[in-house]
This record gives C-alpha cells, sequence and structure tokens, in this order.
C-alpha cells in the first residue's frame, strides 16, 4: 500500500510540474476561453481525483483480476462443465459495471467543471472583496456562490448514487448467479452423477471468491471513471499548442537588439468569436528611439495593436518587423528580452519588494535594484516598510497602496532595461501627489528607449513624438498634437472631452 501510494504521488507530482510549466508557455488566447480558476482545478481538484485513480490502479486493479483467474483456473481443473456454466454470467456482470462506469465519468467530469466554476466565484468574490462590500453585495454573493454550489451538489450526489447502487446490483447478480450455479450442481451430482458432491463444495468456494472480486472490481470501475474524467481535463489542457512550439525549430534565429525601426505592415487580428475585428489592415512604422502614443477610444484596438508586438498574439494578415526581419521568424525568447512592458493593472508576486523589482533581472545587485527604485520615485516609501527592501508584499501586493505597486512595476521595467518599452496606462494608479515625480521618470526612461504609450490622460503623450489615434482597429490620424488637433475630428473630440472633464 505505501509503495502503491508512493508511486502515485510522485506520478501526479509530475503531471502538475508539466501542466504548470505547459500552462505558462501556452498562448494567451487560451486564458481568455478558459479562464484561472479553471487552470487551478486542474492543476489542484483534477490532479488528486488522478492520484486518487492512480492509487487504486496500482492496488486492488492488479489484485482482484490476479485472484479472478487464480480462481478460475482451479475451478476450471475441479469441474470444467460447471465452470463454463459460471462463464455465462460474466458477460452481464461486464454490462451492469460497464453502465454504471458511463454514468459515473459523465457526472463526474460535470462535477469537476462545476468545481471549477465554484473556484473562479470564489476567486472573484474574495480579490474584489472592497467592492462586494461598498455595493452592498454580500447577498447577490452568497446567491450566486448558492446556485453554483446546487448544481456540484447535484451532481455529487448523482455520483453518491451511481456508487451506492453498484454494490446491491452486484450481489443480486451474483445472488441469482449462485443459485443457478447450485441447481447446476445439484443436476450434475444426483441426476446425471457426474460430480462429486466436495468438487461442488471447491468450485462454489471459486464461485464465492470470484464474487468478491468482482464486487471489488465494480467499485474500482467508478473510481477509475472519476480519475479517467479529472485525466481528460488534465490532458485536454495538456493537448494545447504551446507558443513556443515553433521557438524549437532549429530554423529560427535569435533576434539582434533593434538598430533602425518597427514596423506594422498591413495587420489584421480577430478575436476568436467576434464579428468584426480587433485590429483592421493597420500599418505603422516606428524609428529606433522614437516615442509614439497611441489613442482611441475603449475597444478602438490599443492594447491589442501592441499586445502583437510581443507576440501575445500573432497577426492573421500582415506581418510585424524589426529592422526587416519578421518577428514570427526569430525565438521568443530574444523577441521578448527586447521588450519591457508597464501595465495598468500593477501586477505584484508572492515575495518581497526587492524580489518584484528583480522579477525581470534575477541576477540584479541591491545596489541596481535601489537605483531603479530611485528613478522610479519608490526609494522613500520602500525605507519606511518595517524591513524595508525586505519586506513581504502579502498576496497580490495587499500591503501597497495602487500608486506603490504601480512605481514597483515601474522600477521592473526601468531594471530590466529593454531597448523598446511598452507603457499601458502606465500613470493610471498613480497618486495626484506623485504622478509629476513618476511623470518626469518615465519620460526619461522613454528617451532612450523606443517606446509605445498607451493612455487616456493627454498629460502622459503630449511631449510623444509621434501620436496615432485608432478608431475600430484602424488609423484615423497620426502626427503631432497641435497638427491632430487640426486634422482629425476624433482626436480633438477626445482631447475636448477630457480637458472639459479636467
Amino acid at each position: 500500500e505505501y509503495l502503491s501510494d508512493k508511486a502515485a504521488i510522485l506520478s501526479v507530482n509530475d503531471i502538475r510540474r508539466k501542466l504548470y510549466d505547459h500552462v505558462l508557455h501556452v498562448p494567451m488566447s487560451f486564458f481568455g476561453q478558459r479562464g484561472t480558476s479553471d487552470i487551478t482545478s486542474r492543476l489542484t481538484q483534477e490532479s488528486q481525483t488522478l492520484q486518487d485513480g492512480f492509487k487504486t490502479v496500482l492496488g486492488q486493479s492488479i489484485q482482484a483480476p490476479i485472484n479472478v483467474v487464480f480462481l478460475m483456473s482451479l475451478a476450471m481443473l475441479a469441474s470444467w462443465q460447471l465452470t463454463l456454466f459460471i462463464l455465462a454470467f460474466v458477460p452481464p456482470a461486464y454490462i451492469v459495471i460497464r453502465k454504471f462506469g458511463k454514468k459515473m465519468r459523465r457526472a463526474s467530469r460535470q462535477a469537476l467543471q462545476n468545481s471549477a466554476e465554484m473556484l473562479g466565484q470564489v476567486e472573484g468574490s474574495l480579490i474584489g472583496i472592497r467592492v462586494v462590500k461598498a455595493n452592498d453585495a454580500e447577498r447577490f454573493e452568497r446567491r450566486r456562490y448558492r446556485d453554483i454550489m446546487l448544481g456540484l451538489i447535484s451532481q455529487q450526489k448523482r455520483m453518491s448514487r451511481i456508487d451506492a447502487a453498484n454494490s446491491p446490483v452486484m450481489e443480486s447478480l451474483n445472488l441469482v448467479a449462485v443459485s443457478a450455479v447450485v441447481l447446476f450442481a445439484v443436476y450434475l451430482v444426483h441426476v446425471a452423477r457426474t460430480m462429486e458432491a466436495s468438487t461442488v463444495f471447491l468450485v462454489m468456494a471459486c464461485l464465492v471468491g470470484m464474487g468478491e472480486s468482482l464486487r471489488k472490481l465494480g467499485k474500482l470501475n467508478n473510481v477509475l471513471q472519476k480519475a479517467n474524467s479529472a485525466a481528460a481535463r488534465i490532458f485536454e489542457a495538456l493537448d494545447t499548442p504551446l507558443e513556443r512550439d515553433r521557438v524549437r525549430d532549429r530554423g529560427l534565429r535569435r533576434l539582434a537588439p533593434i538598430s533602425r525601426d518597427i514596423r506594422f505592415e498591413a495587420v489584421s487580428f480577430t478575436y476568436p468569436g467576434a464579428t468584426s475585428p480587433a485590429i483592421d489592415g493597420v500599418s505603422l512604422e516606428v524609428r529606433r528611439g522614437e516615442c509614439v502614443a497611441v489613442v482611441g477610444r475603449n475597444g478602438s484596438g490599443k492594447s491589442t495593436l501592441l499586445a502583437m508586438l510581443p507576440r501575445f498574439y500573432d497577426p492573421q494578415t500582415g506581418r510585424i518587423t524589426i529592422d526587416d526581419v519578421d518577428i514570427r521568424g526569430v525565438t521568443l525568447r530574444s523577441l521578448r528580452a527586447q521588450i519591457g512592458l508597464v501595465t495598468q493593472d500593477a501586477v505584484i508576486f508572492p515575495g518581497t519588494i526587492a524580489q518584484n523589482i528583480a522579477y525581470g533581472n534575477p541576477r540584479a545587485s541591491r545596489a541596481q535594484i535601489e537605483a531603479a527604485a530611485r528613478q522610479a520615485f519608490a526609494h522613500e516609501f520602500i525605507l519606511e516598510k518595517p524591513q524595508g527592501y525586505d519586506t513581504q508584499v502579502g498576496e497580490h501586493g495587499a500591503t501597497l497602496s495602487g500608486g506603490q505597486k504601480q512605481r514597483i512595476c515601474i522600477a521592473r521595467a526601468i531594471l530590466r532595461d529593454t531597448p523598446i518599452l511598452i507603457l499601458d496606462e502606465a500613470t493610471s494608479q498613480i497618486d495626484a501627489e506623485s504622478e509629476h515625480l513618476i511623470q518626469q521618470a518615465i519620460d526619461t526612461l522613454m528617451h532612450q528607449r523606443t517606446t509605445f504609450v498607451i493612455a487616456h490622460r493627454f498629460s502622459t503623450i503630449l511631449s510623444a513624438d509621434r501620436i496615432v489615434v485608432l478608431e475600430r482597429g484602424r488609423i484615423e490620424g497620426e502626427g503631432r498634437h497641435q497638427d491632430l488637433l487640426q486634422t482629425c475630428d476624433l482626436y480633438r473630440q477626445l482631447y475636448e472631452r477630457q480637458l472639459a472633464a479636467g
């Protein structure tokens, strides 16, 4: 039993590590379709169910069939006529076991899906607990959780009914088989007189042993069907094509540091299930060291366009080149090593403040980390923390304010020191007091790099070398601020609307 458990634990641990590594390298579209809670469920609950199945396979599934074969052979030696009569009841037993197994597999798969939905509900409500409380939505969240749990309980009860019904059905089948065998044995002993009574008792003892083993196999099949459902969901994720599958192709080359320009050549992209393209035939040339701001209404395609540069998504038509090299023909590692990214949502990982700043450059020294923090105007508030740079940030940076988290992310980008920089609403979470200082740090950072800026605040893009206006995935205008005010109606509307709001 210990060896079976050890083998199951180690096997599932290998599968979990492989699945986690695989998930880290699947395309971004996978997360949009599945959601993080679904992946979490596969890494935890489905893996545990699979581990239970492994234990059963390595234990009872080996022992029970051996017992059946041994007892069947012994019964055959004692009386082949009576044994063949017994074998007539094997097909009905197989049909019953298979029918219960199919029902268990369907119920188990649905229960696992409901469980993943439940994890998503818990994760979403707890991460947004402030919003829940501020909107007095505890009752709504409780009802939504209850509805999800009712579906899960229904499937769990169905699995329990199937599991509970398995034993009496198999016992009834065994009772019918034993009764029929006894009657046939009486005929062979007292009527046909072709068998001794002692032989009958030996065959009956074998029959009882086989019945017990078959009963265990019936229970075993239910466990295996649960594990089968879990394995199907795990391997469904493992079968998802990797974004790096082409990186291993020896025909790919390493991308040299940018020396001339970046070009978007008639690029188009449509999200799965969408009725209209997010990016529609965009052509754009950006020179090395140039700062380009991308503006537009919500949903105009700003983030999608720049997400294609580090190949989070690949254009369905057209291409993106760096120094005339198609980025689909280079390794992802060499491409992304040239790109720094600061997103609107400040992403903070478990660990210390220093570890978060050095996330993109883990070999950086403490002096380099502190220098990056100073440039991002984060050094002062970090020193005010209990352990300074060694302060644990808590889950999702719970011990930090929104502005502090964003400054740490900016320090992370500064320390990474990439020749291409993407700022996606990087100052949206910065408080008014430090916005001016942060903008100075960003301006210094941008002038040393080829920079793309996505921003709704016009104060953050007025110093850009060029402003590109997007509308419904197309470029509506391009140029400097003053020029666009004269030539682009959409840009003027956006600017005047923000000016009026200010």
